[in-house]
């Protein structure tokens, strides 16, 4: 399988040949220290580190163009164009894209709290934008969208799951069925604590999950409640890279997480950076694609 039917195999809760994993992106200084470069890292570089992790699936956000306003994806068409990569673009939702609008995140959630009657105008602007910026990265070669939204912490929502429901929810509903009409995966990414929304989530339409910024335990619920529904991303906590029972956590997250499948192996925070050891980090990627077939094609 290419690296894009593997991804696409996972969303769809079909046989893969091994299981597929997928970063946001890899940093410059995680690339240099695995390759030992003391020079710019370059695109081959990149693509070498990825490879040595085994990754399917990467990541891209959108660039600022200096001759207009609007916001670009040049920064992966030589991926595209390249390599194999199953392109990701990552764009925000109704909950992040508002709070960019404020001056800062605590004046929008004093909106909130105020129920200021400019919010819901402010929300659907951010949504329309957010489409229209997803629908750009799909014209321009990208494979999927993971819609971004911060909209929790390790203690639960930032404001309480009724207000999602009536200012963010609809809008992020409505943001995933245009963007589903292009026949492409559409994840939902948000850290911290997402339990309490999670029916939300999953009735929002997208096909897929991202962070799992959670325990094991309740990593094991929600693939329960996302079975044959959701296809998860990520679980593997960075901190773990530095622990001596790195690999059993590696397996003890395939075990809570992939079940029967639908499930892409990566860390939750979605990027490597050069404070991770290298040599544990391949190691686990190793180790996860050695497993083989433990999704295999039936």
């Amino acid at each position: 399988m290419t690296k894009i039917e593997r991804i696409l195999a996972a969303t769809r809760f079909e046989g893969v040949d091994r299981i597929p994993k997928g970063e946001f992106y890899l940093e410059d200084s995680f690339v240099a220290k695995l390759l030992g470069l003391k020079e710019n890292v370059s695109f081959q570089d990149r693509v070498e580190a990825c490879e040595l992790c085994g990754l399917d699936a990467l990541a891209f956000s959108p660039v600022s163009s200096p001759q207009e306003k609007n916001r670009v994806w040049d920064s992966f068409k030589q991926w595209r164009e390249e390599t194999d990569y199953f392109i990701f673009a990552l764009i925000d939702g109704p909950f992040q894209g508002t709070a960019k609008l404020f001056p800062s995140f605590t004046d929008f959630l004093m909106a909130i709290a105020k129920r200021d009657p400019i919010l819901p105008v402010l929300v659907t602007e951010a949504a329309a934008s957010n489409v229209e910026l997803g629908l750009n990265a799909l014209a321009s070669g990208a494979n999927g969208i993971i819609i971004a939204d911060d909209i929790a912490y390790q203690g639960g929502t930032f404001i309480s799951p009724t207000a999602l429901r009536k200012y963010f929810f609809p809008n992020l509903t409505e943001q995933v069925q245009v963007l589903r009409a292009q026949k492409a995966p559409i994840f939902f990414h948000a850290d911290g604590d997402l339990l309490l929304v999670l029916s939300d989530i999953i009735n929002s339409g997208v096909d897929g999950l991202h962070s799992l910024d959670f325990s094991l335990t309740n990593i094991a619920k929600v693939r329960m409640a996302t079975k044959n529904i959701l296809c998860l991303m990520g679980g593997y906590d960075l901190g773990w890279f530095n622990e001596g029972n790195r690999i059993e956590k590696a397996s003890e997250l395939l075990a809570a997480a992939s079940g029967e499948g639908g499930y892409i192996f990566g860390s939750s925070a979605g990027i490597l950076g050069g404070e991770l050891p290298v040599k544990q980090v391949t190691e686990v990627y190793q180790y996860v694609n050695n497993l083989g077939y433990s999704q295999s094609s039936k």
